[in-house]
């Protein structure tokens, strides 16, 4: 996070490379074993050629779909940056291109839902919603019931894992920091009545602090009525 914090000042550059048509799968156009490898090695390469420089520059994330594997860097040098990354990818024979954003603009790609409130980031309105997928551990019954009780609130079942006792659940929720906060704080309390922990997949700290052997962190959980407000309603004036 105090990475990220400072990456939220700088320009984000998006690294697109474009891969050999041998790389790719025939059936879904998807990186091979040997395209992701020649990714991997660029990266490398690139990482190694940005510290021999002293570049100011820092790996942020990578995003993989539509035949590519992307790699998003924060630097305070967009041009001696793009100046080393050009270098490196002619050495590794890829077709480049490469995009200029800031942190907000990508954040719905790359971050988890949580950080995004954390960083006080301003994204795109259109953005602020996006389907969502939740993961729960439990014993026995207690996904089954879970399951349950989120369809009710228009959770969309994915799958169970059943070796691993997980259940995978999707919904469309808001993204921003108090719009994922009130939903953390509706499902996270809700798993734990019912002896589910959510793997923490959209948090900042993951999974370990939902774990039932532990208290409940106080940011997820609702808000107690005072207790005028529990007997007497909306409270007296």
């Amino acid at each position: 996070m105090a990475l990220l914090r400072v990456a939220a000042s700088l320009p984000i550059l998006l690294l697109k490379l474009t891969p050999r048509a041998n790389e790719l799968t025939p059936r879904d156009a998807l990186l091979t074993p040997k395209g992701s490898s020649r990714n991997y090695a660029f990266f490398e390469r690139l990482c190694e050629d940005l510290v021999t420089a002293s570049c100011p520059a820092c790996y942020i994330a990578e995003q993989h779909g539509d035949g590519r594997r992307d790699f998003y860097f924060a630097t305070e040098d967009v041009v001696g940056f793009q100046r080393i990354a050009r270098a490196t990818v002619e050495a590794s024979a890829f077709p480049l291109a490469v995009e200029r954003h800031s942190l907000g603009a990508v954040a719905a790609l790359i971050l988890p839902a949580e950080a995004i409130g954390d960083l006080n980031l301003e994204i795109a309105a259109s953005a602020r919603i996006r389907p969502t997928r939740f993961e729960f551990w439990g014993a026995e019954t207690s996904p089954a019931k879970l399951r349950a009780e989120l369809e009710k609130r228009g959770y969309r079942f994915l799958g169970v894992e059943a070796f691993a006792r997980e259940l995978h659940m999707v919904k469309d929720v808001p993204i921003d920091g108090e719009g994922f906060g009130s939903v953390l704080k509706e499902i996270v309390p809700l798993a734990r009545s019912l002896q589910c922990s959510y793997r923490g997949t959209e948090t900042v700290e993951g999974h370990e602090q939902f774990l039932l052997t532990n208290p409940l962190p106080e940011r997820y959980t609702a808000p107690r009525a005072s207790i005028f407000r529990r007997m007497f309603g909306r409270g007296g004036s």
